[in-house]
């Protein structure tokens, strides 16, 4: 398996001053239905300006399995304090999940999930 992979290898990505990764050697897991489960939750969950394939979500998966920052778009909110009200509504409800590792321990992972299906109004 490859080692992790940054976002950006110009830029190293920061959470909580620890590195931000998109991939690990153990991805995070869902803890209500693994990618199936997460992808419902999304669905019916998070509501969208944009229709069709074109409508994502991102948010940070941390260290503890807590989603956080979540934001329409390709990346997650730059602050806790700047996520959109009816997002942090959303994700409120949302199940904890089994962490990501990295060399056996911990790491902070951003997930991006595109919205499928009906989306909210």
């Amino acid at each position: 398996m490859p080692n992790a992979v940054l976002p950006s290898q110009q830029m190293k990505p920061q959470f909580e001053g620890r590195s931000l990764y998109t991939y690990v050697e153990q991805m995070p897991v869902y803890s209500d239905g693994g990618k199936e489960g997460l992808q419902t939750f999304i669905s019916s969950h998070v509501r969208g300006s944009a229709k069709g394939s074109g409508a994502y979500v991102t948010f940070i998966i941390d260290q503890t399995g807590k989603a956080r920052r979540p934001a329409l778009g390709t990346q997650p909110a730059e602050s806790e304090a700047s996520i959109d009200p009816a997002l942090a509504t959303a994700f409120s409800d949302i199940k904890p999940f089994n962490p990501g590792h990295q060399n056996g321990k911990p790491a902070d992972v951003r997930l991006t999930m595109r919205i499928a299906g009906p989306l909210k109004k």
